[in-house]
């Protein structure tokens, strides 16, 4: 398809006149972003209570620290599977599509732990959710490019 159809057809994205490689360093950024704003809400919740080691049994520390290890747990492989995308030539609405979920669901499972008491966090909730879906679908564009190319 010829770039001026493609750009009519999709509202003249800008974004889409990215590389693969440069869409996935988006994301990137945009996950250092929050893994700083997360160990900053970690470093926030040690001098408020005190606990410079450890969660000294403190719930609020606790859910702090899982909140930031949570994110380091499951950001690097979907991060890294995006330029491994770029690299075997996956068009860029891919690399978008599967980074822009991937960084909504970490930020909304990231600042998303908070609801009213009886009530579940959605943030978390689809947040967890989508990281998940983005985990499969991901999985299996790299199957696709892998053996079929």
């Amino acid at each position: 398809m010829m770039r001026q159809e493609q750009d009519n057809r999709l509202g003249n994205l800008p974004m889409l006149d990215f590389t693969a490689h440069e869409a996935a360093a988006l994301y990137l950024a945009f996950n250092l972003i929050l893994l700083f704003l997360l160990a900053y809400k970690t470093a926030k919740a040690r001098q408020v209570t005190g606990i410079s080691l450890g969660h000294g049994d403190n719930e609020d520390m606790m859910r702090a620290m899982r909140i930031h290890a949570n994110f380091t747990e499951y950001a690097p492989l979907p991060l890294l599977g995006l330029f491994s995308l770029a690299a075997m030539g996956a068009p860029v609405l891919l690399v978008h599509i599967l980074g822009g979920v991937f960084t909504l669901a970490r930020y909304a499972h990231g600042f998303g732990f908070t609801a009213p008491e009886g009530q579940r966090p959605m943030g978390r909730f689809y947040g967890t959710i989508f990281t998940g879906l983005v985990l499969i679908v991901e999985a299996l564009a790299l199957l696709y490019f892998v053996f079929v190319g």
